[in-house]
């Protein structure tokens, strides 16, 4: 099913690469993400690799906006080289394929404002301009499921539980294919096990930079819809596709390290002398988050059904608090001070719809603010914020993440902080996609409302 094949090489420069592709594939795919986060592609044979990698290819822009729009319309695909890796399974024809993902230059030539890779290059390089370099990593919780003729997603693909060691052997061979391929893709998977919920799984992978980890996440998201139904399965991403079971969560892992060689290179989140072993910038960062989460929601949960997960009591996070020890907080404080590379915030509310590009932009942005503006960390809420009464959640200064996507929306709008990172097109794209989907959803008649109203209306 996978064949093993050797990877791309950073330090290969273009010809190498375009020596390799035209000896190892048949087709490239060239990858670019749509403002939700989707990925898209474009396929040529690989004799035509070396024209396009030097002249790109043009694209229409409502393909990224996801709407028309005259004034961006002509734009065009460059690849980077750097990225392409050679896909570690064939077509049903045994057919091989390469992946390489691209960015997206305007009319101009320069990069496109909106291209989500875009938008994190230059909250990564404002970062850096900072002295701080960004390390992220992601656990994207999905399910296996089993199809159905009554409409539903499916039913869950084994009746195991949290970290069972799992008799469904269909089901883990799902899993190891995934990490098998991904390995092979130049990813270093560390393991994965079973989640919380009958089906529910997770696959955990190394920490990187910013875009190297929302390049990979798309990948594994990819590559796990692709295996599970070669086996005659379904890896299911949504946040909430069973009423009756947990939602998928896309936990976000991220710190900070200097951008010098060496010493200079250590972990800015550090500091052996704090109780906690969190320095300054830390706190000042985690502050910054928390002030600015009613938008970051509006990036790490941007559809409809995000909010069938964020309701209280579900077992996920719906408050702005943060702890070191509480897993039902919506951020967390991770690492063993001991280890001064382990120190990271954990962010626990996302869920795997998300765009990861214009999520880890925002997040950035939070921190730079956070921190140019001295904020002062409230305390850590190490009880459940779900079993305190509002009198004392008041006192503790906690208040509610956003319930719903438009008041989501419109915190996203109101923050000049976390818009300006994801710059006016990308946001006014985010705004508009988003509203348009919230606007389909309530012409939608549900079988809920038909069994509750149909007879009684």
């Amino acid at each position: 099913m996978i064949r093993h094949t050797t990877t791309h090489e950073p330090e290969q420069d273009a010809d190498q690469v375009g020596d390799r592709i035209d000896q190892d594939v048949d087709f490239v795919q060239l990858l670019f993400t749509d403002i939700a986060g989707r990925l898209k592609t474009l396929e040529v044979p690989a004799a035509r690799w070396a024209e396009v990698r030097d002249r790109g290819w043009t694209l229409d822009g409502s393909v990224l906006l996801g709407y028309g729009d005259a004034e961006h319309s002509d734009l065009r695909l460059k690849p980077d080289p750097d990225t392409f890796v050679h896909r570690p399974w064939t077509t049903p024809s045994g057919r091989s394929v390469g992946m390489v993902f691209c960015e997206v230059l305007d009319a101009a030539g320069r990069p496109f404002a909106a291209d989500p890779r875009a938008v994190l290059r230059r909250a990564v390089a404002a970062s850096e301009a900072r002295g701080q370099r960004p390390v992220f990593g992601v656990e994207a919780e999905f399910y296996l499921l089993r199809g159905t003729d009554s409409g539903s997603a499916g039913v869950p693909a084994d009746s195991s539980g949290y970290w069972d060691l799992s008799v469904d052997e269909q089901a883990d061979e799902v899993c190891r294919d995934i990490g098998e391929a991904l390995e092979l893709m130049g990813l270093t998977v560390d393991g994965h096990h079973h989640e919380v919920c009958h089906g529910q799984r997770e696959i955990v992978f190394r920490h990187g930079d910013a875009l190297a980890t929302a390049d990979r996440l798309l990948l594994l998201k990819h590559t796990a819809r692709v295996m599970a139904r070669r086996r005659g399965l379904t890896a299911v991403f949504m946040p909430k596709p069973l009423a009756h079971l947990y939602g998928n969560a896309l936990h976000v892992h991220v710190s900070l390290e200097g951008t010098g060689p060496g010493a200079d290179a250590r972990p800015l989140f550090h500091d052996g002398d704090d109780p906690m072993g969190m320095s300054a910038l830390f706190r000042g960062s985690l502050a910054g988050v928390l002030d600015h989460a009613p938008a970051l929601t509006a990036l790490g949960n941007p559809t409809v059904n995000s909010y069938k997960r964020l309701v209280p009591a579900s077992g996920t996070p719906v408050h702005r608090s943060w702890a070191r020890h509480n897993r039902s907080t919506a951020f967390k404080v991770v690492g063993d001070p001991a280890a001064p590379r382990s120190m990271r915030l954990e962010m626990r509310s996302p869920d795997p719809s998300a765009n990861p590009y214009l999520l880890f932009a925002g997040v950035l942005a939070a921190f730079a603010d956070g921190q140019d503006r001295d904020l002062k960390l409230p305390e850590a809420c190490e009880v459940p914020a779900d079993e305190l009464t509002g009198d004392e959640l008041a006192v503790r200064g906690i208040a509610e993440l956003p319930t719903d996507l438009p008041s989501a929306l419109r915190a996203l709008s109101d923050d000049t902080t976390v818009t300006a990172a994801l710059g006016p097109l990308a946001a006014h794209a985010v705004d508009h996609n988003a509203r348009a989907d919230w606007a389909a959803w309530h012409r939608v008649i549900t079988p809920w409302e038909i069994q509750r109203y149909g007879e009684n209306g």
